[in-house]
């Protein structure tokens, strides 16, 4: 069974607004919350856990 990786492109980051998580492969989900903000959290498994750990916010093009 192969993994699907970088399922979003660029284009599809900048213009999602509905809240919710939207993965993108391989434990990598961008986050949007109700306000419209973006960041990015890595999904993964230890001690038989599955921690969150955030990697940033997103930055528009128009900056």
């Amino acid at each position: 069974m192969t993994r699907v990786l970088n399922k979003l492109t660029a284009r599809t980051v900048a213009t999602l607004t509905e809240p919710g998580r939207y993965s993108d492969g391989g434990g990598l989900v961008l986050l949007v919350d109700g306000t419209g903000a973006k960041r990015w959290l890595f999904i993964y498994r230890w001690q038989g856990r599955r921690p969150e750990m955030g990697l940033g916010s997103t930055r528009s093009s128009a900056q």
